[in-house]
C-alpha cells in the first residue's frame, strides 16, 4: 500500500490524506486536545510528509485543526457554547435532511441503515467506543446523503467536523447510548412508512439527547474540553 501511494502524484495524495483525515474527524477517531504530528502521520499514511503537511493545513483552514508554535497540530477543544450553538444548528439542518430522505428512501439503503445499527448495537454491548462512533457516523450520514442535496450534506459534514472529536464523551453513559439506539430504530421505521415529520423528529430528538449530556459533561470542573 506504502509504495502504491508514494507513486502516486503529489496532489492526490494530499487529497487521500484529507479526505483519511477528515473522515477520522467525522468518526470521532481523534479526540479532543489529542496532538497530531506530520512525521507520525506521514508515516501511518506511508507517504512523504509533504502532503500530510498540505492536508493538515487545509484542515487548520476549515478550523477543524488548530496549528501548533512547534509545527505540530492539534484537535481542537471545543467550548461548551460553541458546542451547543452547533448542536442547535445541526437539530434543524438535519431534521431537515431526514425529512428529505423520506422521500427518496430504497430499500437498500433502509438495510445499510440496519446494518450500521446492528453494528452499534455489537460495539455498545463491547463496550467498543471507536467501533460505535464510527457506525454511528455511517447512520447519520446514510440518512443525510439520501436528502439528494449536496448542499445541505457539504454543510452538515463542516458542522461534524467541529463536533466529531466530542462525541468521544458519550461513552461515560452506556444507558444513555443504548437509549439513543431507540431514536435510530424510530428514523428506520419512519423511513419504512415513508412519515417525513416522524424521520425529522427521531433525527432531532437523537441528536438533543447526545448534545444535552455532552454539554453537561463540558460544564464540569475539570472537563477535557472545555476551553
Amino acid at each position: 500500500m506504502a509504495g502504491g501511494l508514494r507513486s502516486l502524484p503529489r496532489d492526490t495524495l494530499r487529497d487521500r490524506v484529507y479526505e483519511g483525515l477528515r473522515n477520522s474527524l467525522l468518526r470521532g477517531s481523534f479526540e479532543p486536545g489529542e496532538p497530531l504530528t506530520v512525521r507520525s502521520l506521514a508515516t501511518a499514511f506511508g507517504t512523504s510528509p509533504t502532503p500530510v503537511r498540505e492536508a493538515l493545513q487545509q484542515l487548520v483552514a476549515e478550523q477543524a485543526l488548530t496549528a501548533e508554535p512547534n509545527r505540530s497540530y492539534r484537535i481542537p477543544r471545543v467550548s461548551r457554547e460553541t458546542f451547543l450553538e452547533v448542536r442547535d444548528i445541526r437539530v434543524e439542518l438535519e431534521g431537515l435532511a431526514a425529512a428529505n430522505a423520506a422521500a427518496h428512501i430504497r430499500p437498500a439503503t433502509l438495510r445499510r441503515l440496519e446494518l450500521a445499527v446492528e453494528r452499534m448495537g455489537k460495539a455498545i454491548r463491547s463496550q467498543d467506543l471507536k467501533t460505535y462512533l464510527a457506525a454511528n457516523q455511517a447512520f447519520h450520514f446514510i440518512v443525510y446523503e439520501a436528502s439528494g442535496s449536496p448542499i445541505l450534506l457539504r454543510t452538515i459534514s463542516s458542522l461534524w467536523l467541529l463536533i466529531g472529536p466530542s462525541l468521544n464523551m458519550l461513552f461515560s453513559d452506556l444507558e444513555l447510548v443504548e437509549g439513543l439506539q431507540d431514536q435510530h430504530h424510530a428514523v428506520i421505521e419512519a423511513f419504512r412508512r415513508g412519515d417525513a415529520d416522524a424521520a425529522r423528529r427521531a433525527v432531532q430528538a437523537d441528536i438533543l439527547a447526545a448534545g444535552m449530556h455532552i454539554g453537561r459533561q463540558m460544564s464540569e470542573p475539570g472537563s477535557s474540553t472545555s476551553s
